[in-house]
């Protein structure tokens, strides 16, 4: 039971955080929160909780005036992940009023491009918890295959990656923020990701609905879930738009829109 006393923010947050402890997963599945914007979660079968690029706080008001429009599905202080990464230094991916919460949970490493872990560090947090995600860099953290690959996020932010995961065979390929580039894509083609999660906004650099179809079509994806919009109102972005495009692009692919806060489970 929730507590009468609690705001609607209150127990949005409870409910999500609720939902992430008590799933539980068989070998082979994985479950997918979105958080808005470009920001996910994902929880595996041996408890393990991954976040990328989550937008937690009201930062971006604060930073560039740029107002949230949706709820905060969690606090900080709730997110306690075992891999915590950021594809660019960006506010709605690298949130700075969040990190330096979520890095109070002792056992969260942090993983990002040069400028995110040279903010990581700027912000205090152990540089044996911080680890170096170039162009090309492979880790493996809790069983969990890490790579960062090609993105295009031009002068805004030119150490910008796409991240791709492998989790017990399941493999996720994260945009990030970027331009269509298909002559750059090939680790991602050879990859063959199951889920293609795309920001299609078509705003700052980023993919428009076009482009994020026909991405989705050249790297063979099974599932894209499309992002990067709603959050602030600056940013645009059109879901509707973005599935017309993939029935012209890429038919063979199953267009997943999620709801913020909701849980896709995934099996092979």
């Amino acid at each position: 039971m929730f507590d009468k006393s609690c705001g609607l923010k209150e127990i949005i947050s409870m409910k999500l955080r609720h939902q992430l402890d008590v799933t539980r997963l068989r070998k082979n599945e994985i479950a997918i929160f979105w958080l808005g914007q470009a920001g996910f979660i994902i929880k595996d079968y041996d408890e393990n909780i991954v976040v990328i690029d989550p937008y937690l706080t009201d930062c971006g008001e604060r930073i560039r005036g740029f107002k949230r429009l949706t709820p905060k599905l969690l606090s900080p202080g709730e997110l306690e992940p075992d891999i915590y990464i950021t594809t660019h230094i960006h506010f709605d991916h690298f949130d700075f009023d969040a990190v330096p919460i979520v890095s109070s949970c002792p056992w969260t490493k942090f993983f990002g491009p040069q400028t995110c872990v040279d903010k990581y560090l700027e912000l205090g947090i152990k540089k044996e918890r911080v680890s170096l995600l170039g162009c090309g860099t492979e880790i493996t953290e809790k069983n969990i295959m890490i790579k960062a690959v090609f993105a295009d996020h031009g002068r805004l932010a030119p150490e910008a990656i796409g991240i791709l995961l492998n989790i017990n065979g399941i493999k996720l390929y994260f945009s990030g923020d970027t331009a269509y580039r298909p002559e750059m894509i090939k680790d991602v083609i050879d990859f063959a990701p199951d889920i293609a999660i795309l920001s299609v906004n078509g705003k700052f650099g980023n993919l428009n609905s076009e482009e994020g179809a026909k991405l989705a079509s050249d790297i063979g994806a099974k599932i894209a879930i499309p992002c990067h919009y709603w959050m602030f109102k600056e940013h645009g972005g059109d879901p509707q738009l973005f599935e017309e495009e993939m029935k012209k692009h890429s038919p063979q692919c199953l267009t997943k829109f999620m709801c913020q806060g909701e849980m896709f489970r995934y099996s092979l």
